[in-house]
């Protein structure tokens, strides 16, 4: 996208025969966005600027139809968490929304999930040699994002209110009239600003929308230093990696004292629309193990805990000796799904323990795999 030059997109105008006040006006508005953002001035700019129809953006923002694919996925903990895949024209505006906006939001600097340069290693570090380890799962994490917040982030940045609302109900998904959420009443809207647009029901981040990662980690910048001075009064370090927060300290601490702080904690939660996970709240005490984000940080680096090896090695093991035995035994639909995740799992203990991965190849353990 070329950058946009007020100078030349006047000069443009009145090659049209523009009239100046309506240009003048025009500039007023694009002064007050964020000069690291591409300048919309409206829906059908924006169906400009992206090459999508203005039609198609205005039934996404209108909610008219049904403009994602939904499926289920197994938790590790037990349950099903919900996927949600645009469609090929609300994917191709989303991405250019998350390359060309969200890229350029505000960072905090306790946040290290979806960032580049940012990974689970350099998150769990933080906590290395920790006495005590506080941590708290939030529920139901992008399902509890609201479509106003996600309209606050855009407005922060200088869009116009009828702008922000349309790039916030295209990053955002409705559900069925009859889902349970829209029995709580601050998810129906109880106002119609714009007569064009008139679905009362508020919308939530999707998980699958690729805009959904970068804009929960700028409506929670305010959560995030808000938590950073809850753990300072305590003398903790705080990180968030997306819905894992972890505190710690190597300090005297005591459990007492981490029930205030996760009182407090949970006091600001429903100020950003967000619940804890009681079942998942866990206070670590000094000879407990200390895992964040699956590592181990005991002691000065990070490494990969005993069952994830043997799970590992198990898998190398019996892929090598009878891979396709071992694919049907594990529920792989193919011999390729077993292989896309053993090589996952390798290129993770690569980055984490490279020692380790490189004592699996000298030992001859990673299978050549079929085709």
């Amino acid at each position: 996208m070329s950058h946009w030059q007020p100078v030349r997109y006047k000069n443009e105008g009145r090659k049209k025969g523009i009239p100046d006040d309506v240009l003048n006006n025009a500039l007023s508005v694009a002064k007050n966005i964020n000069s690291k953002m591409p300048v919309i001035f409206s829906l059908k700019h924006l169906a400009n600027i992206t090459d999508i129809e203005y039609r198609t953006l205005r039934a996404f923002v209108e909610r008219k139809g049904k403009h994602y694919r939904d499926f289920r996925i197994k938790k590790r903990s037990g349950g099903f968490r919900i996927i949600s895949i645009p469609c090929s024209n609300l994917l191709h505006v989303q991405r250019w929304i998350d390359k060309f906006i969200l890229k350029n939001v505000d960072k905090s600097n306790y946040s290290f999930a979806y960032e580049s340069g940012k990974k689970i290693e350099n998150c769990a570090s933080q906590h290395l040699g920790c006495k005590w380890l506080i941590k708290i799962d939030l529920r139901n994490f992008f399902q509890s994002l609201s479509e106003i917040q996600v309209y606050q982030v855009f407005k922060k940045h200088g869009y116009s209110e009828l702008v922000s609302m349309e790039l916030a109900r295209l990053c955002t998904k409705i559900h069925s009239i009859y889902c349970r959420k829209y029995k709580e009443k601050h998810w129906i809207s109880d106002r119609k600003k714009y007569k064009f647009y008139s679905e009362r029901r508020i919308g939530n981040l999707p998980q699958g929308a690729p805009t959904s990662p970068r804009l929960s980690n700028a409506i929670l910048f305010e959560f995030d230093k808000e938590i950073a001075s809850i753990a300072n009064e305590f003398d903790l370090v705080f990180t968030r990696y997306a819905d894992d927060i972890a505190l710690s300290t190597s300090n005297n601490f005591s459990r007492g004292s981490a029930m205030k702080l996760i009182k407090k904690i949970f006091n600001v939660l429903p100020k950003y629309g967000l619940k804890p996970n009681h079942q998942k709240v866990q206070i670590i005490s000094p000879r407990s193990r200390k895992i964040v984000l699956g590592l181990l940080v005991d002691s000065e680096k990070v490494h990969l805990p005993k069952n994830f090896k043997s799970n590992l090695e198990c898998h190398l093991y019996y892929s090598k000796k009878n891979p396709i035995s071992h694919a049907m035994q594990r529920k792989f639909n193919s011999i390729l799904g077993l292989k896309n995740y053993i090589t996952g799992l390798l290129a993770y203990t690569k980055s984490i323990e490279p020692e380790y991965y490189q004592k699996l190849v000298d030992k001859e353990l990673i299978p050549t795999w079929p085709i």
